[in-house]
């Protein structure tokens, strides 16, 4: 009895070595920290597919592979590997970048489509077993299917995909993806049409104007127009002068100094010509050509509204000064003149 136990226990003995010496696949834990963060969640949308693991042993062999199968309903079936990247390392998983192709060879992984709509795909390991670096264990593994003819599934349910290595070791996951009917939110804002407008002074005074140089008056007149209209805006001024025509009146005399576009440029019109008239000018705005005036040349006034400056677009504090200039004839009644202008800006929406 005691010979049959001691052979007993030596072949147990002999059988357990054989087990634990035995060469062969290693099988190890599953793969873990396996995602995939996808450019799309609908359905029937093309999405890129960002897929991460860390697997927990190194894949340096010759024909090891990485498969990753994606369930019924999903449509690769005109993908091609160029869209395709696989990249590995131990700290973020894009230390190095594999370069793929459809045969292994010494410096290249081996890539493949296959299966229904090609829901398959397989990495090969390259013919030297490292390529570009050595995938050591516990690294980080990242394959990117760009959005290029990668549909997602048609239900709006939870998907299941698998990813597997196989050859010198053996380890698997799986990760889930939630498909939704509309994955995108719809956003609206109004914005009121918005428009200031203002004048920083209200009025302007000539003084005492003669007849043998041109007057200035003071102070120059700005005005600041800020609006969120597309088109932007512009700016009409209408004067009243006599009421039935435009210029300074004196109404103790019933006389006019008219206002009309001229020059007092020369000594000929300083003699001659009297009236009275603006210059506008804006570093942003556009100024009307009457306007749009330097030296001693004016544009006149008139009884209907006539375009001051416009501008196409948003405007923020935008800027037109007004200068006044008026001349007269030594036969100007004397005493007090006056005229007033009426200035509207307007927002083109």
């Amino acid at each position: 009895m005691l010979k049959t136990l001691k052979k007993l226990f030596i072949g147990v003995f002999v059988l357990v070595g054989l087990i634990l010496i035995k060469p062969g696949v290693v099988s190890a834990a599953g793969l873990t920290a396996v995602s995939d963060t996808m450019s799309r969640l609908q359905v029937s949308q093309n999405s890129s597919h960002l897929i991460k693991f860390t697997t927990q042993n190194a894949i340096q062999t010759i024909g090891d592979t990485i498969t990753i199968t994606f369930p019924s309903d999903f449509n690769f079936t005109t993908k091609t590997i160029s869209t395709v990247s696989f990249t590995h390392g131990a700290s973020t998983g894009l230390e190095n970048t594999e370069p793929i192709q459809a045969t292994a060879d010494g410096t290249h992984w081996g890539a493949a489509f296959s299966n229904t709509q090609n829901r398959v795909f397989t990495l090969t390991a390259p013919t030297d077993g490292i390529g570009a670096a050595a995938i050591a264990a516990t690294d980080k593994l990242i394959i990117t299917f760009d959005s290029s003819n990668s549909i997602n599934g048609s239900s709006n349910i939870t998907y299941t995909i698998s990813v597997a290595v196989a050859g010198s070791s053996t380890e698997s996951g799986s990760f889930a993806i939630n498909l939704l009917t509309s994955d995108q939110i719809s956003v609206t804002a109004n914005v009121d049409p918005t428009i200031t407008f203002s004048m920083d002074h209200t009025s302007t005074d000539f003084g005492t104007v003669g007849s043998t140089s041109v007057k200035t008056s003071s102070p120059n007149i700005t005005l600041q127009t800020s609006t969120n209209a597309t088109s932007g805006y512009s700016i009409t001024m209408q004067d009243q002068g006599s009421g039935s025509n435009p210029g300074l009146y004196n109404s103790t005399s019933s006389y006019l100094l008219g206002s009309a576009d001229a020059s007092y440029n020369s000594t000929a019109n300083l003699t001659n010509v009297a009236g009275y008239g603006i210059q506008a000018a804006s570093s942003t705005a556009t100024i009307a050509a009457r306007y749009d005036q330097t030296s001693n040349t004016v544009g006149g006034y008139a009884r209907t509204a006539q375009t001051l400056a416009s501008y196409n677009g948003v405007a923020d504090s935008q800027q037109v000064v007004i200068t006044s200039k008026a001349k007269v004839l030594g036969s100007a009644p004397a005493g007090y003149y006056t005229d007033t202008v009426t200035v509207i800006a307007t927002a083109n929406f």
